[in-house]
Formats: C-alpha cells, structure tokens, sequence
C-alpha cells in the first residue's frame, strides 16, 4: 500500500537530507541524514511505483521525473516489475547480505519465455532479475528527478561535491529468482525423464556477456540445477572486486544422462558460446576462465579439459576407431565422447565435493533401482546403444549386452570403465586445480566421506591447494567453501 504522507512533505524532509549529504563539512551529520533521505524515499517510492497511468504520468503527479536510462541507470518503463527489496522472501538463501548506503534497494524483473520454452541464447529462463537502487536527486534547477542505478554497476551516487556509497540488497534479487524460476523444482525429473529437459541444456549468462571481465562457471551435479550455487553466488555478489572483474555463467544440464554424454554436451555448448564471446571483442579474460563444479559436474569439467588421448576410447573398445564400420554420424558420437580436443579456455578449476573416481553409493541397491526408472532420450537408447553392438568387440564376439545403456547413477560407479580411464589420465599443467572437500565430522582422513563420495575419491593430485571442511556432500551450501572460493578467485587476479 502506498504512503499516505503527503508527497510534498516527504520531497521536503529529503531535499533536506540529500542538502547536508551533499555538504562535506557536515560529515558529521551524515549518518541521520542517511536515515532520514531513505525514509522519505522509500515512502515516495511506495507513491510512485502504485496507482494508475505510466511511470511518467505517476512521477509527474508527485511533482517528480524520472532519468533518462543509460548505460548506468535501468529503463522502469523496460520492466514488467520494480518493487523494494524488503518485499522478497530471502529465507531461502542462508544469510542476507546488504550494503548500507543511500537510497532504495529494489528488485526489477523482466520475464522471459518458461523452462523448455526457446528464448535468446544465454538467456535466463522465466525472467531476468535486475538489482537496483532507487534515489531521488536535487541537483538540477528542475524537479527532482528519480534514479534507478544498476546497483552491479556502480558502487557510488553522486550528491553534490560528495560520492555516497549505494544501498544495496544483494540476497534479494538471487533469492527472487529462484522463487519464479521452476529450474529448482526440476532436480528429480531431470534424472528420471531426462529427454523432456533437454530443451534447457545450455549455458546461462547471469548479466550480458562483457569481454573486460573474466566468466566464472558454475556447473552443477546429480538431481540438482544451477540453484546449488545461489549460497556462494550470495557471498560473491556484495564483492565490488567480484562484479568488477568477473562475470558468471551457470551451466544446466538433465543429470540422468551418463557423465560422459553430459560431457560431450557440455564441450559443445561451451564452444559455442566462446565462440559467440568472441564476437562481442576481445578474448583476453575469456582465455582466463575459471570453473567452479560440484559432484558429477565437476566429472564433467575434469573431463572437459584433460587430453584423452585414446585412454577413454581404450577402456570402452578394442577395435582402433578407424576400423569401426558405422554411419558417420555414430562414429562422431564415439569421437566426440571419447576422442575429443579439450577446451582451451579455462585457466582454474575448483572441484567440490566431486566422485573423480566414482562413488560407492552408486553401487547401492537402493541407486540400482532408481538407475533403472531413469529413461534415457532415444538418442542415447536405441541410436547408441545400436552403435555400441556393432563396435564394441566383445559383443561381436557374442557377450551378452548390458541389460540397459547406462544411467548417470551407473557412470558414477567406481567400478565404470570410463571412471578408471579418466583417473589415469595426468591433469593439465596449464590449469591451476582447486579442491573443497566435505569431511562429515569423523576426523578420520584418508578415510573420510562427505556422506556421498569418500576422501579417495575426491582427492586429485596434482592441485595448488586441497581443502577439507565440516560439511556433508552439499559443499556449495558452506560457509567455508564460500570462503575458500573468494579466496582462490583474488588469487587469480593477481597470477
């Protein structure tokens, strides 16, 4: 409900408040005038953003305009919604972080098309969820006028001969997302009926692509989606050194499909969005990339960016690739899943909590049963399932075939064969590793667990630093992994 005080009033008690901001030998007097100009602005606010008529129209009633959009303000009239971010329910994120500072938080959104709808590349699904601060300003001889500042952009408000530092609600905005978009809700489905997801694999850039800042790569594991980084995402956005030189892409993928599928997939997508990077400028901090990924996709990431060689193809077939007698496009598919080109781009890897060499509770009847309710899409059932019976040698010699192609679930046994490959295939050197490792509290390392996947199988060597924290297998939730990730980052910028 919109204030009932009067809008001259409240216009009154903040020109006063932004008078003495402006003024730097009433340093003193600062903080109440903070308090003071926030209050009269967010009960102008309330006015301006309810009633009837446009954002013009409701600006002019209070005696108000509004600033032209620019490359540091946001366009209201661009907007579906712009509302203060005291409205958003941030319980779902486990601490709340603000800036203090002058003027209105607020949260602005601008929907988009829902999940397994098309829209632009690299666009987020349901909406893009804008972090703003609103101000009113007294500096021109006119009336005031209203601002609504990408709160990512600047740090600072001019007011006069001063530069205020910007309110700011950062959890508001992450949390607001992930109440409208249904990519959280998806983490069971995305394993049992991967094929009907498969619309939704591809990269997601959380702000439009910028060649001056470095992408930061968040890449899910099992039954989950981007939503398992909205903790860490929490405590990297209030980082002025994070939104200056870093931007951050999240990779979605249905996670019932086996790992190295989801890997090939995510080799591809990836290319083709440095190669659309590319085209935005320059590919100097493109080249500086960094992955961060949990459980299976840090799998996928290992995968991605260690030279195969023919180790993989060697543990899945005994006839060379250039005697298999296949289509061409199947023989792509063995190619591209098994004899790949890493990619280039990425500088620094962190690992958390990731099965590197499977984990046992793959093998648990309880994940055998749930493997086998897992429908895979055609192409990886009857397409390449027909492409293994015609390659691999031992089925020509007449063994009996698997009884089904396998699962994520099964990929992630210790005992797959594309697991013990990938563990004998040296790290690049090029690549500067990171692990954060869940300890459930035992304190028995080497023989600790996250409850998930045990210390032997997480550990990797070589890497610049290993780390072990009191966590169960949701690594990403913690503190301490927040911590240790803003840590390794800083450290990239200066190496």
């Amino acid at each position: 409900m919109a204030s009932r005080t009067p809008a001259a009033s409240l216009i009154a008690d903040a020109r006063n408040a932004w008078q003495i901001l402006a003024n730097p030998a009433r340093r003193s007097e600062w903080p109440t005038a903070t308090s003071r100009y926030n209050y009269a602005v967010a009960k102008l606010f309330d006015q301006l953003r309810c009633g009837p008529n446009g954002w013009d129209a409701r600006a002019a009633s209070l005696g108000t305009c509004i600033a032209a959009a620019g490359p540091d303000q946001t366009d209201p009239f661009f907007l579906d919604a712009v509302f203060p971010a005291t409205a958003v329910n941030v319980h779902s994120v486990i601490s709340h972080q603000t800036t203090d500072g002058i003027g209105v938080p607020a949260v602005g959104w601008k929907k988009t098309s829902p999940v397994g709808i098309r829209r632009k590349p690299y666009q987020l699904p349901t909406g893009l969820p804008y972090n703003i601060t609103v101000c009113l300003s007294f500096d021109t001889s006119g009336p005031p006028v209203w601002n609504f500042t990408k709160r990512w952009k600047q740090e600072t408000f001019q007011v006069g001969s001063t530069n205020q530092t910007l309110a700011a609600d950062w959890t508001a905005t992450n949390a607001f997302y992930w109440k409208m978009c249904d990519l959280d809700d998806l983490g069971i489905q995305n394993v049992i009926l991967p094929e009907r997801y498969m619309e939704e694999t591809g990269l997601y850039f959380i702000t439009p692509y910028d060649p001056e800042k470095i992408p930061v790569v968040f890449v899910h594991g099992l039954v989950s989606s981007p939503d398992a980084f909205k903790n860490m995402i929490n405590e990297l956005a209030p980082q002025p050194w994070f939104r200056q030189r870093y931007q951050i892409w999240v990779y979605n993928y249905p996670t019932g499909n086996p790992w190295t599928y989801s890997s090939m997939k995510f080799r591809e997508i990836m290319s083709d969005a440095c190669a659309y990077a590319r085209q935005q400028g320059h590919d100097r901090n493109l080249n500086r990339m960094v992955v961060v990924a949990h459980s299976m996709g840090g799998v996928i990431t290992h995968s991605s960016v260690i030279n195969p060689g023919t180790t993989l193809y060697a543990a899945n077939y005994s006839a060379p690739f250039n005697q298999l007698i296949l289509p061409a496009e199947k023989k792509k598919y063995i190619y591209d899943s098994l004899l790949y080109k890493p990619l280039k781009e990425p500088k620094r890897v962190v690992f958390l909590a990731v099965p590197h060499r499977g984990s046992p509770a793959a093998n648990l009847r309880i994940s055998t049963w749930i493997s086998r309710l897992i429908r895979l899409p055609k192409t990886l059932t009857v397409d390449l399932l027909d492409t293994t019976l015609h390659a691999m040698s031992d089925i020509a010699q007449g063994a009996s075939p698997a009884k089904h192609f396998p699962t994520s679930i099964d990929s992630l046994s210790p005992n797959y064969k594309s697991n013990k490959a990938l563990s004998s295939i040296p790290l690049p050197s090029h690549i500067s590793f990171h692990s954060i490792i869940g300890d459930r509290g035992k304190g028995n390392t080497p023989n600790s667990s996250d409850g998930v996947v045990p210390y032997w199988s997480s550990h990797i060597t070589p890497v610049a630093s290993e780390l072990i924290i009191p966590s169960n297998h949701s690594v990403p939730d913690s503190p301490q992994a927040s911590h240790e990730l803003k840590r390794i980052l800083k450290l990239h910028l200066k190496n």
